[in-house]
């Protein structure tokens, strides 16, 4: 069966505090997407590492992502087409969101949706700054998102919460 190997290298962390925020920021992905099953995830096997680089090894997820489909068309996709694959990330969404703790996204972007060969099926990949929802904290501790698509809270003004996928 075919897997795909994510690679975290440390050696680019010289501040030895960022080297370790980053290893439990990958072991956290891991440990999430290793407990969790939906058609539109990849499934997470397993997680090593080797010489100051760490890995976790995934289903591979075939087809293109939704930003390289965006830039190679010259018209929109059809309002059934976008319908239907909103419904499909509503539904992964709704599933992450009903985990105890719930799991917050946080990083919903075209280039995080992989849309299979046939066009019909999206899955949903890079869980790199996702966490579990803390309802007793106030804001994020790490601050992080891509402009034009992360909410306000991520860059300071609150907690991540549902929500905030949702925008």
């Amino acid at each position: 069966r075919k897997c795909a190997l994510k690679e975290m290298s440390i050696s680019a962390f010289n501040d030895p505090k960022e080297r370790q925020r980053a290893i439990r920021a990958f072991e956290q992905e891991a440990r999430i997407l290793a407990n969790l099953s939906h058609l539109s995830l990849p499934r997470v096997t397993d997680h090593f590492s080797e010489r100051n680089k760490h890995f976790l090894v995934m289903d591979y997820v075939e087809g293109e992502s939704l930003l390289e489909m965006l830039e190679k068309r010259h018209s929109p996709f059809s309002e059934a087409q976008v319908l239907d694959w909103a419904d499909q990330l509503c539904d992964v969404l709704h599933y992450l969101h009903s985990q105890i703790p719930p799991i917050i996204y946080r990083d919903l972007k075209p280039e995080n949706i992989i849309v299979s060969p046939d066009g019909k099926a999206v899955r949903l990949i890079d869980f790199g700054i996702a966490r579990t929802y803390k309802p007793q904290k106030g804001q994020d501790t790490t601050k992080m998102g891509t402009p034009g698509y992360a909410p306000p809270e991520q860059y300071g003004k609150g907690q991540s919460d549902a929500r905030s996928d949702v925008y």
